[in-house]
């Protein structure tokens, strides 16, 4: 009986205990978690908010029209809650439990239509809306869900940014207009470090360290910005932020592909080693196949001289229209007390081939160029201090190596190892809640390195040094006023003086959430070292004429003088330099001196052309030979005067238009150009759904640097007809006795000698005998001079910027951008021959609407973008100029034949062409995003369509017409 009890009860036992597990079993699964979910600032409910549970497992749920939610069968354990609803700030809360009610307040989308900005005052976070500029955040949701193959294709639809593309990769980005085929007007910033190409100091997107994956967000603020950011920040500044490995830890893998054969890889991971070390590391590979444009000024061989290297010489001359690039970058942070934070960066990036454009010598074909930038940052509190290094290599440094880059105009290598060196420190104070002050110095060294091919002679005296210190002071007598102010000074170690550059804003906030400003900046920008330092040949025998055209920097502090004590010149008392008079040296500008040696220095061609004329006069051709002889020896041996044959004084970008005496001046030396902008700006938000911003502006610019022109003028002759009665004399001198004893009687005689003159007059008038030319060493004879010139006048221009975002609905949000410029060409400014231009559209802007389904995690995106069409002048592109074609001889093709000026060029005649210029266009671009949440882990997947529509557009001169572009991205975080 015992035992049977026992056994009963050890049954009853196992039975309660077995009840007991399944019960806390089936409680652990039907855990509920629960709230509800409202605006922070109404408590009004949220409907439609997607409300995510992610721990030991993963749970959603969507909340109703009372704002609640509802997960359950949770399992036991402690959750992150994440919420997420368009309209509002995502939310996340950690250590939720099953069983427990949370209720979420979530913040109207005020957050992210002010988003946090530092490049307003350079490091220190402000609100945008606080900023005293007008400025515009591309965030990191939009980079990462766009294929894109450099940081340009993120900013097309920027209110107040111009950009012209010139293929897959190639890009220029300007602010309010003032492009060039090379631009550097724009201060482009990645993390803080410059992000242009030392010596040049153009702007190379594509030559950006770091990947799309690790950008947290680009920042561009229009208008000058020198006050705190010293030289060439006069027109904005666009700066790349990077992703902290502190706040973003995880990988994301991309993969990119599409039309143009186009493929890009991109890796990222970021991770803690501790509470105080974070890393983070970053790569891509991208390749493409570019558009095609065959620029008629290249030659189809390159010429066998010493410029070239010796493998190329001869050989066809083609573009290589494959596109690579490899970049890498790491990054460690360290944090060793609270506030104080030590950032160390290095990054690489590889361009394996690729086209580039440059003003003063046309394009490049890029082999094998690297770009490296080391950065050490400090802040402290309100100290931020830094110093960084960006090294270019554009190859082994060797004139004659073939390895390498080279220009396709020449087929001479592109040599730059160019180096900048800089020192950054900026430190702030508070006194009490009304002022604040920021003050700091800068110090940058440039070091261009060009292997004597840029900078030629130049190469050993071309490092420059610039320092400045500035200080900004901030005046908040009440909440409403804010009275901003700021000096700074700065100098370069080749210009004249130091440069001041001062600001003054007074904004008032009439609300939290509107802020008008009125603000006045004198903003300035340094020469780029070539336009100090370059030497070196854009074309050789250009024209077949035996002159190079020569590209020359404008020397520092001196700038160029004209030698003008020559008594025998027929264009005042200017000397020239000429092949064919004065052995090379000074003589009086003449086309009469030059007579004689042009025709000894052609004796083969004169007398061919000579013989052929008899021949037509039915002469023998070897009596016709022998009398040609004789007679290019008789005109070899003549001395005209100045009364007999005519001169003209032409530049050869515009040969038939004569110079005056009056137009043939010094050429300053280069200062640093300034620009004095007054904007007027209104931005603000409107119930948490519209966002605005208004900014018109007016500009003057002054010691404004030309574009790349004609300096040193050709003499010419100046009248064919004279010139050919003067050779008409001489060949009646040497053969008409000769012709008369062959029997031609005085009407046959004087008719051969008068066609045979006619036709030589002709030839010789389309040819440069000298150059008015610069006094001082190293000039050649044969020497036609390009530089860079101070524009003798001032330029007034103004401007409008608007930019609206509208949250229309909690998932459909709307955008608009415009731009205006007030003037696009200045014809009262005219510099080698043609007007200055800004390289510009008058007017451009977007449209576009996001759709957003953030439950089922789907983004569409429709986009039309718009452009007038304007005109190009900058340095070898130009439009409505007439150019002969590089008919196999390099630099044929640079030298313009004049034309019908500025604007539409006529039909070009045969042998010459015209560059044709940027078009008016509206395109369309269309995005499809899919997410897909997988735990903490999310995958997205991107279909892209750029110019969906295939309309081929031209950004600028010189480049490609570019139609449809379609990509398509998988991106996996985790």
């Amino acid at each position: 009986m015992i035992e049977q009890w026992n056994h009963r009860r050890l049954m009853a036992v196992a039975s309660i205990a077995t009840l007991s597990l399944f019960g806390e079993r089936a409680s652990a699964q039907n855990g509920v978690i629960s709230g509800k979910v409202s605006n922070v600032s109404s408590g009004a409910p949220i409907e439609g908010a997607q409300v995510q549970a992610t721990g030991p497992g993963t749970y959603s749920a969507i909340s109703g029209a009372d704002g609640t939610y509802r997960l359950v069968n949770v399992g036991s354990g402690s959750y992150t809650l994440v919420v997420r609803v368009l309209g509002y700030s995502t939310t996340t809360l950690t250590g939720v439990s099953a069983g427990s009610t949370t209720n979420v307040s979530m913040t109207p989308r005020v957050v992210e239509l002010n988003e946090t900005v530092v490049t307003a005052s350079r490091s220190r976070p402000e609100k945008a809306l606080d900023a005293p500029a007008q400025i515009s955040v591309i965030t990191s949701e939009r980079i990462a869900e766009r294929p894109a193959v450099s940081v340009a294709d993120h900013l097309r639809s920027t209110p107040g940014l111009n950009i012209n593309k010139g293929g897959i990769a190639q890009s220029n980005i300007v602010a309010r207009g003032f492009n060039s085929a090379a631009s550097g007007s724009m201060l482009m910033l990645q993390d803080y470090r410059f992000a242009s190409v030392p010596s040049l100091r153009i702007n190379v997107p594509f030559l950006f360290t770091g990947t799309n994956e690790d950008i947290d967000r680009i920042e561009v603020l229009l208008g000058p910005a020198s006050a705190l950011y010293g030289p060439n920040s006069s027109s904005g500044v666009l700066h790349v932020i990077t992703k902290s490995p502190f706040t973003s830890q995880g990988g994301a893998i991309s993969v990119d592909g599409g039309e143009r054969s186009v493929l890009r890889t991109g890796l990222r991971y970021a991770a803690k080693v501790n509470d105080k070390v974070a890393f983070k590391l970053s790569g891509e590979y991208m390749r493409g196949k570019d558009w095609t444009f065959n620029d008629l000024s290249e030659p189809k061989t390159f010429l066998s001289t010493s410029n070239v290297p010796a493998s190329r010489r001869g050989q066809a001359a083609s573009r290589n229209f494959d596109v690579s690039r490899y970049t890498a970058e790491a990054r460690v942070d360290i944090r060793p007390r609270a506030g104080l934070e030590l950032i160390s960066t290095v990054g690489r990036t590889r361009l394996g081939s690729a086209l580039d454009l440059t003003e003063p010598l046309g394009a490049i074909q890029i082999k094998n160029w690297d770009y490296t930038s080391v950065q050490q940052r400090v802040t402290w509190k309100r100290l931020f201090a830094q110093v960084f290094a960006n090294l270019n290599d554009s190859g082994d440094g060797s004139p004659t190596s073939d390895k390498d880059s080279y220009f396709l105009r020449t087929g001479q290598k592109t040599a730059d190892q160019s180096r900048v060196y800089v020192l950054q420190v900026q430190h702030g104070i508070d006194i009490g809640t009304k002022q604040s002050f920021t003050y700091g110095v800068d110090y940058i060294k440039t070091d261009p390195r060009t292997g004597g091919v840029i900078n030629g002679a130049n190469e050993n005296v071309d490092n420059v040094t610039e320092y400045g210190a500035y200080i900004q002071s901030s005046t908040k007598p009440n909440k409403y006023l804010e009275v901003l102010l700021a000096a700074r000074g700065d100098a370069n170690n080749f210009i004249n003086g130091s440069t001041f550059s001062p600001r003054a804003a007074l904004i008032f906030k009439p609300t939290e959430t509107q802020n008008i400003r009125l603000t006045y900046n004198r903003a300035f920008s340094t020469p780029a070292n070539y336009n100090f330092f370059a030497d070196g040949i854009q074309a050789q025998n250009a024209f077949g004429s035996g002159f190079d055209i020569r590209l020359r920097g404008n020397p520092p502090k001196t700038g160029f003088t004209f030698r003008e004590d020559c008594s025998s010149s027929a264009f005042g008392s200017f000397c020239m330099k000429s092949p064919f008079a004065g052995a090379g040296g000074f003589v009086g500008a003449s086309a009469a001196s030059a007579f004689p040696g042009l025709v000894s220095g052609n004796v083969a061609l004169l007398t061919g052309a000579i013989a052929g004329g008899l021949q037509q006069s039915g002469v023998p051709a070897s009596v016709a030979a022998t009398f040609a002889a004789q007679a290019v020896q008789a005109l070899a041996a003549s001395t005209p005067t100045n009364a007999d044959i005519a001169t003209r004084v032409s530049y050869l970008s515009s040969a038939t238009e004569p110079l005056l005496t009056s137009q043939v001046t010094k050429i300053a030396p280069l200062t640093a150009s300034y620009n004095q902008t007054y904007e007027f700006g209104y931005k603000g938000i409107i119930n948490n759904r519209v966002r605005y911003d208004v900014s018109v502006w007016g500009q003057e610019r002054g010691d404004v640097p030309s574009t790349i022109a004609f300096a040193t003028p050709n003499v010419w002759f100046g009248n064919p007809a004279q010139l050919g009665g003067y050779i008409g004399g001489r060949l009646a001198s040497s053969l008409g006795p000769n012709l008369a004893g062959l029997g031609l009687n005085p009407t046959q005689v004087s008719g051969a000698v008068s066609a045979i003159a006619t036709a030589l007059a002709g030839n010789f008038a389309q040819a440069p005998l000298g150059v008015v030319t610069f006094d001082g060493p190293n000039i050649a004879a044969n020497g036609v001079y390009l530089t860079v010139q101070k524009l003798d006048k001032k330029i007034w221009v103004s401007g409008l910027d608007v930019a609206l975002d509208v949250v229309a609905t909690d998932r459909l949000t709307l955008d608009v951008a415009f731009s205006h410029q007030g003037q696009t060409v200045w014809k009262d400014i005219i510099v080698g021959g043609v007007p200055f231009m800004s390289n510009s559209p008058k007017n451009h802007g977007s449209l576009g609407g996001r759709y957003r389904d953030e439950q089922r995690g789907l983004t569409v995106e429709l986009r039309s973008n718009y452009s007038d069409a304007y005109d190009v002048n900058s340095g070898v592109y130009a439009t409505g100029t007439a150019f002969a074609i590089a008919e196999g001889q390099p630099g044929f093709g640079t030298v313009p034949l004049g034309g019908t000026g500025y604007g539409k060029c006529a039909t070009p005649a045969t042998g010459t062409y015209c560059y044709a210029g940027p078009m008016q266009a509206t395109t369309f671009d269309l995005q499809f995003v899919k997410r897909f949440d997988l735990g903490a882990q999310k995958f997205n997947w991107t279909l892209a369509a750029t110019n969906f529509t295939d309309k081929k557009v031209r950004t600028f001169s010189g480049v490609p017409e570019i139609g449809r572009m379609i990509m398509t991205r998988l991106q996996y975080t985790f």
